[in-house]
């Protein structure tokens, strides 16, 4: 089968409109229509439903687009680097993020990383950020999604920052047409990050602004000890969207958003001035880092906004 058929097929699915599709590509519109066609015709089924304001996907169109995503991406990686010196480049690379992030990203990211650099080794770690912080500092971890921490150590470029909502079991009562505010949620029983940085410190920074204390008896840095308990009914947590998602679309898990204030949460990649990569890799993995973020982003995979890349130290 045609890859740029399915290329097309994949940037039309992003654009909901063959139209905006077709200047995006820079092909004409009745050429791209044609390409459609043609892909539904080998595959024996309609991929497209005409809507007014464009053109939505069919059960089947979804289920295609799930399938081929990713490892065409992997092969317009893999084909774009082959002749690359990078990708002769033999050595092991350790990438570092916290758990919330590693459930959206790390598998797209892994894939990318894989057919751009076929011959390094890759290990990716999901901790918390204290950890992660440390493990940069001592070069057991070449790179990593962070937290924004004030550290002179190291240098950090805005990413992603994504809203929090607030999470609940099946039968806890929260919806998400209905936000909950702030003062709502410290008087409710809260399953918190063990750990001090993140989102843990967004809630005590705003408590301690706003004179309010927050309800805990329960707390742990294991997002799935996190979620079982929520699930369970031992209280409620505060977490990325993203990071619940699965639950959510199974209804193990309720959400609402959160206002007065609105919280977000952050991601910086950072690296350490004693990065041991050769220039080029480690400029071409922060490149894949962002293009991945962005393709989650704009799929709707990942419910976040990317930010001004500025590097900080």
């Amino acid at each position: 089968m045609d890859t740029h058929r399915l290329s097309y097929f994949l940037r039309v699915a992003e654009e909901g409109s063959i139209n905006r599709a077709a200047g995006v590509l820079g092909v004409a519109q009745p050429a791209l229509s044609r390409q459609v066609r043609l892909l539904e015709e080998d595959l024996g089924v309609q991929l497209f439903r005409r809507t007014a304001r464009g053109v939505r996907l069919t059960q089947e169109g979804e289920r295609l687009r799930a399938a081929v995503a990713g490892p065409l991406r992997r092969l317009e990686l893999a084909v774009r680097y082959a002749g690359s010196p990078l990708a002769r480049i033999e050595r092991g690379l350790h990438v570092g993020m916290p758990e919330t992030a590693a459930v959206t990203l790390a598998l797209p990211l892994l894939g990318a990383l894989g057919a751009a650099f076929p011959r390094v080794t890759f290990q990716v770690s999901a901790a918390p950020t204290e950890n992660l912080v440390a493990w940069l500092l001592d070069g057991s971890l070449d790179i990593a999604l962070l937290d924004p921490v004030q550290d002179g150590r190291l240098f950090q470029e805005d990413l992603v920052v994504e809203d929090l909502v607030v999470v609940g079991g099946r039968d806890c009562g929260l919806s998400a047409d209905t936000a909950v505010s702030f003062a709502e949620l410290c008087a409710w029983p809260l399953v918190l990050p063990a750990s001090r940085a993140g989102v843990r410190t967004a809630l005590e920074n705003v408590a301690l602004r706003l004179k309010m204390r927050l309800s805990s008896h329960l707390s742990t840095d294991s997002l799935d000890l996190m979620k079982e308990a929520v699930a369970a009914g031992h209280g409620f947590a505060v977490l990325p969207y993203s990071s619940c998602v699965r639950e959510i679309a199974s209804h193990r898990l309720c959400h609402a958003s959160l206002f007065d204030p609105a919280l977000t949460r952050p991601l910086r990649v950072s690296v350490t001035s004693r990065l041991d990569l050769p220039r080029g890799l480690a400029t071409r993995v922060g490149g894949i880092i962002k293009e991945e973020t962005a393709r989650l982003i704009e799929s709707g995979a990942w419910r976040a906004r990317l930010t001004s890349p500025v590097w900080t130290h």
